[in-house]
């Protein structure tokens, strides 16, 4: 459904103005906040943060409208974009420009809306603001926040919490607070959820994403803003931190952790208990604390072997082309 949650539009020199900050560049409306990582469908109407030359640089060259810059990066600055100068932390003010807003209510929310043929606990607790398609299955004590999104054909077993508050800790007004999300969860056709699994809501707008077919088993976590292809494997006892994107027909094994802004390749295997600090290629086998690369799987699930240049799969005959490190299939 590739949705997002914006707020009413707000101009940078309406920011500038209440805000004690500088514009430069171009008034533009904003309608979303997010960090430059931060996945979008409206990058122009994004408000970012920059807090040193190379991020600067990024954001000079990307798609988002505006970014919060402190004032001594100003001879870097370009006519064609637009920015609020600050003399403080320009994450600080992000955050705090956030908070202002999500105090006022202005953000967008999903409306209710229910299918047919469900079953639903009678000590499941299912706020407003929760759409959910047809033949879904929700069991005992599940709890569902507002702007979670569930297709047809889901289940979610037991003591389940979907669309809760991720965990992002920020210094606002002097003192650390756990920033509120307003995002939400998309979760897709023919999705299985075990028991006992939190999968936390978008931080900025976005929705964390469980793909179609994908079968999550009991203790995982899933944290803000991740998104997980279809027909992916998660055990129990996995972790995924914040903004990962894990690609389609995955297998997480049992009690591994991944860091945040990952990426993990499709068709990749993460071993038994492996910690991931870096991006998993494509088809590419890992395992260990650090996780290393000990192979590579084939669409099949069986693993493949090298013959010079070429990999073969002995069991569907597949073969595939490897080269610095990055397998693509010969067809």
């Amino acid at each position: 459904m590739n949705f997002e949650l914006g707020m009413e539009p707000v101009s940078l020199s309406c920011l500038a103005k209440c805000f004690n900050l500088e514009l430069y560049g171009t008034d533009i409306l904003i309608s979303k906040f997010g960090n430059l990582s931060s996945s979008t469908n409206v990058p122009k109407s994004q408000l970012t943060y920059v807090s040193n030359e190379h991020y600067l640089s990024q954001f000079n060259e990307s798609q988002i409208g505006a970014c919060v810059v402190h004032v001594s990066l100003r001879k870097s600055l370009k006519e064609s974009k637009s920015y609020l100068v600050t003399k403080v932390d320009p994450e600080q003010v992000l955050y705090e420009l956030f908070m202002n807003f999500y105090s006022l209510n202005k953000f967008y929310n999903l409306q209710t809306k229910r299918g047919f043929n469900n079953y639903i606990s009678s000590t499941a607790v299912i706020h407003e603001g929760v759409i959910i398609g047809s033949d879904c299955t929700i069991m005992d004590n599940v709890v569902i926040f507002p702007n979670t999104f569930i297709g047809d054909r889901v289940t979610i077993k037991p003591n389940s919490v979907i669309g809760g508050n991720g965990m992002q800790v920020k210094q606002i007004n002097g003192k650390r607070k756990n920033i509120p999300h307003v995002g939400g969860v998309e979760i897709q056709d023919d999705v299985e959820i075990g028991s006992s699994v939190c999968i936390d809501k978008g931080l900025f707008g976005e929705f964390t994403v469980i793909g179609k077919e994908t079968k999550i088993d009991n203790l995982v976590h899933i944290a803000h803003s991740v998104v997980v292809g279809e027909n992916c494997t998660i055990a129990a006892g996995t972790a995924i931190a914040g903004v990962v994107t894990v690609g389609n027909n995955t297998w997480l094994g049992i009690n591994c952790s991944i860091n945040q802004l990952l990426n993990i390749g499709e068709y990749s295997l993460v071993g038994t208990g492996s910690v991931i600090i870096k991006s998993v290629s494509p088809h590419e086998k890992v395992f260990g604390s650090p996780a290393r690369s000990i192979g590579w799987v084939c669409k099949c699930r069986s693993e493949i072997h090298s013959i010079d240049t070429i990999l073969l799969c002995h069991k569907c005959r597949r073969k595939y082309f490897l080269d610095e490190n990055k397998v693509t299939e010969i067809k």
